[in-house]
């Protein structure tokens, strides 16, 4: 999955359910925010103060990190 600044974080979630951790550490409470069903990840970044270019950054690294049988897993 390609992640973009238009990527809903719901579409990530649902891709890499892991991710749920990763926003959490960054106290992006995305796992219990009704917003990240329409939200885009731009938007998540805005709306905690952060570059949308770095958390996209990061985001890649830490499902890079993924166990292979999880970041490759498609659910479609």
């Amino acid at each position: 999955m390609l992640i973009t600044k238009q990527t809903t974080i719901n579409e990530i979630i649902s891709a890499y359910p892991e991710t749920v951790k990763f926003f959490s550490k960054l106290q992006m409470s995305c796992g219990s925010c009704f917003a990240v069903k329409f939200d885009t990840l731009e938007n998540g970044a805005l709306m905690h103060g952060m570059e949308v270019d770095v958390l996209i950054e990061q985001l890649n690294q830490f499902v890079s990190s993924l166990p292979t049988s999880v970041a490759t897993s498609d659910p479609g």
